[in-house]
């Protein structure tokens, strides 16, 4: 059987969870061969029957037997995913050698190449190499397509080798990419198996997206019809439901599916980083409950890891995090600083986000609240514009415990504001003064300052004058307001035009060539006309006029 047809006769039984007759298929291939491919096919079957000491020991032979560049390239791939499920074996780089090397992919069959491609991406990112995965999608051509086709339809393993981008981005904490690009993705077209892990990945970025209700949904569906977690896809379903459930804060659940995915107490089942992150979530619910005696526990399988890469800075997080419930809030800052700067390395942008917070609280226990702040407002800042909306959650949490609150989202409007500073919002366009609104409100002018820039920032605008226009449409007209305005002046109109676009009294004097105060007589006077007293009444029947 040629390299071909022995990839898809092995893919389609993994997919298809049969990785035993895989891994009989490619053993066989291999002895009637001797094809040092064939041998890197047994090493990936091994991998995805979750036999990870022995696809380590498979992959580096056939990288030492490799004569040929796609033979060679598949076994560096295979040798990653080896090191991601059973740690260093020769301490060889070979997906930092497969980087190096993999122009010497342009000339093999493109069937071939795409899924040595995929599976250097796969690798890096089981090996929380996120930025090196991210290079080998980057160099490579797109993924979607006709892989491995019959009759036009397209191999079942292609939807593996989709949702292997989205992982990637969310992550990487690129959730609005994620989620685009699982728009794209066909998983409901093939069969059952890609159905569920496309599902399963759909819970890990929409816990990110904070969609906590989408994720209660797709995660009680899913438990019903997961079958019981037998090789890497399947048990890779439940820890991408737990992921999904982490981040949104249900954790007893998050750590009940992990033990499910692990296997048992160990999570052996697991690749390293899976396990130490499976790990750091059971210590988490141990701390929820007090019980430090059993975190420990879970720190201690943890730390057989310490000195990996790939472990690191999820050991340091729990060790941050049991410090800090210890007392040792010093220590639990230097844990928590190291995990970050170690995470940030290698591109884990969910990690790092998590070290943030962890971070935070130390830091708030040492009483440098100002520091904490700054930290938690920049992650904000930073997840609002990737989308992961669950690390602003976590930031906003931590701050509410010290009495502070990040700035409402840009455009969120109304829906950002607490009830006080929607009240301020009405004044403000009413034309009250500070002073003013905190008389009405009994409020010291302080406060109102405080609120009112956070009203400037839920409505993305910089100004009172912009906020009157741009509210001038959303609120809706009274009684006074349908009565048809009185008549101006050219030169009133010309002010009520800019009043309508938001335009300070400086601004008007500027555009028109006029002094602030003959500005200001024109606004008085047009308060006057139309009985209104503010400029939010005055773009209020600006816009009836207009109809």
């Amino acid at each position: 059987m040629g390299r071909i047809a022995a990839l898809d006769v092995v893919l389609r039984h993994v997919v298809e969870g049969r990785t035993s007759v895989a891994a009989d298929a490619a053993s066989t291939l291999f002895e009637e061969s001797g094809d040092a491919y064939m041998l890197a096919l047994l090493s990936f079957t091994h991998f995805m029957a979750q036999r990870y000491d022995d696809a380590a020991t498979v992959a580096t032979r056939a990288v030492a037997d490799a004569t040929d560049a796609e033979a060679l390239m598949l076994a560096r791939a295979c040798a990653g995913l080896g090191v991601a499920g059973a740690g260093t074996v020769d301490g060889e780089d070979h997906l930092g050698d497969a980087r190096r090397d993999l122009t010497t992919l342009n000339g093999v069959e493109k069937d071939t190449a795409a899924f040595i491609r995929y599976l250097l991406a796969e690798a890096s990112l089981a090996c929380a190499r996120l930025r090196l995965a991210a290079e080998f999608v980057d160099n490579s051509p797109g993924l979607r397509g006709q892989f491995l086709s019959k009759n036009g339809v397209a191999h079942p393993y292609l939807v593996m080798m989709e949702l292997m981008y989205i992982r990637l981005y969310a992550f990487q904490g690129r959730i609005t990419e994620a989620l685009a690009y699982a728009e794209m993705a066909d998983a409901r077209e093939k069969r059952d198996v890609p159905v569920l892990v496309f599902d399963a990945t759909m819970c890990l970025v929409r816990g990110n997206a904070a969609e906590k209700t989408n994720v209660r949904v797709i995660a009680e569906r899913l438990e019903r019809v997961l079958p019981e977690a037998r090789d890497y896809i399947s048990s890779g379903c439940y820890l991408l439901v737990s992921y999904g459930l982490i981040a949104t804060a249900d954790i007893p659940n998050a750590a009940r599916l992990v033990l499910k995915a692990g296997g048992d107490a160990t999570l052996s089942r697991l690749t390293i980083i899976d396990r130490v992150l499976g790990l750091e979530m059971l210590a988490v619910a141990a701390l929820v409950e007090d019980d430090l005696v059993s975190a420990d526990a879970w720190l201690a399988q943890a730390e057989v890891y310490a000195h990996d890469r790939i472990a690191r800075p999820t050991v340091e997080r729990v060790r941050s995090r049991i410090a800090l419930q210890s007392g040792d809030p010093a220590a639990a800052a230097h844990w928590a600083e190291l995990a970050v700067d170690h995470a940030r390395l290698d591109d884990r942008a969910v990690e790092t986000a998590e070290g943030e917070i962890v971070l935070s609280r130390a830091r708030i226990a040492l009483a440098q609240r100002g520091a904490a702040s700054s930290r938690l407002e920049a992650l904000a800042t930073d997840a609002v514009n990737s989308g992961h909306l669950a690390a602003r959650q976590s930031a906003a949490r931590e701050l509410r415990g010290i009495g502070r609150r990040l700035r409402p989202l840009p455009g969120s409007g109304f829906a950002g504001l607490s009830t006080r500073e929607r009240d301020v919002a009405l004044l403000i366009v009413e034309g009250f003064s500070n002073n003013a609104i905190a008389a009405e409100l009994h409020l010291s002018e302080h406060t109102v300052q405080v609120h009112v820039s956070r009203v400037l920032a839920a409505f993305g605008v910089a100004s009172r004058f912009a906020l009157a226009a741009k509210l001038s449409n959303d609120l809706p007209a009274t009684v006074t307001d349908a009565a048809p305005p009185a008549p101006l002046t050219p030169r009133q109109n010309a002010v009520v035009d800019r009043i309508v676009l938001g335009f300070s009294n400086e601004q008007i004097g500027r555009e028109l060539g006029v002094s602030i105060k003959t500005v200001e007589k024109h606004v008085s006077e047009v308060f006057r006309r139309w009985q209104v007293v503010s400029r939010i009444g005055v773009s209020r029947l600006a816009r009836l006029r207009n109809e």
